[in-house]
């Protein structure tokens, strides 16, 4: 069911290979009133008790992450399970009520968790909608991950993913079934956000040589909200925030 709450939609394509480039995400436009949420997806490359633990990446991760209203996050890796909460606890530590939301560890011998952190002040989770998208023919290296939230009178899922660059052309078109699956799954609630490290381009996008998310692109009224490149250097378009207009 659509709502006509406004929300403004911000992509983080940040891996932070050096605590420098950390310090430099493009600065968006963040809403001045409550009739707006801010959306973010971010790669944090190979996340883990070592980044965690490093003071100045953390601080750096943590001041951008309070930024956001809800922001899915790719390539966590802790076997513990531990890292989730120890994250909520740095993000919190002056008093915010940001809260997480965290898959299973997947993937075929890579091991990932995804992660939706979210203020709790301006987002609420909704129980029981958490899953992992279809996949008829294995597909998937890392299976996407989705979850319902919703602000104000907004109520949305978010599914997010992590693509293997090595199966990308295999994945994209399953991607496109996963999302149409979940859509007739919740014949209530058709605001389907899809989001993360997609390892492809939109179309129209010139930069690379990879893929291009033609398959998603066959899905009626979808908007790619990227359209240039989003890697640190500038020459690839890896991220995006794709939904239906």
């Amino acid at each position: 069911m659509k709502k006509y709450l406004a929300f403004t939609i911000i992509v983080l394509f940040l891996l932070i290979p050096s605590c420098k480039e950390a310090t430099e995400p493009i600065e968006p436009i963040l809403p001045d009133n409550e009739e707006e949420i801010t959306i973010a997806s971010w790669n944090l490359k190979n996340f883990g008790q070592t980044k965690l633990n490093d003071s100045a990446r953390i601080d750096v991760i943590v001041s951008v992450l309070r930024k956001y209203d809800i922001i899915a996050i790719q390539e966590v890796q802790d076997v513990s399970l531990a890292l989730p909460i120890e994250l909520i606890a740095k993000i919190n530590a002056n008093g915010e009520n940001y809260k997480v939301v965290s898959s299973e560890r997947v993937g075929r011998t890579r091991k990932e968790q995804y992660l939706f952190v979210y203020d709790d002040d301006v987002i609420d989770f909704i129980p029981n909608t958490t899953g992992y998208g279809i996949e008829p023919n294995d597909e998937f290296s890392r299976e996407p991950f989705y979850a319902m939230f919703k602000a104000g009178n907004f109520d949305f899922y978010l599914m997010t993913i992590h693509t293997d660059p090595d199966d990308v052309d295999v994945e994209i078109p399953a991607l496109k079934v996963a999302y149409e699956d979940l859509q007739t799954k919740t014949t209530d609630e058709d605001d389907i956000i899809l989001l993360g490290d997609l390892n492809a381009k939109a179309p129209g996008v010139t930069a690379g040589s990879y893929i291009t998310m033609d398959s998603i692109a066959l899905i009626p009224n979808i908007v790619f909200t990227i359209k240039e490149e989003t890697n640190t250097r500038g020459g690839k378009s890896y991220d995006n925030i794709i939904f239906q207009g």
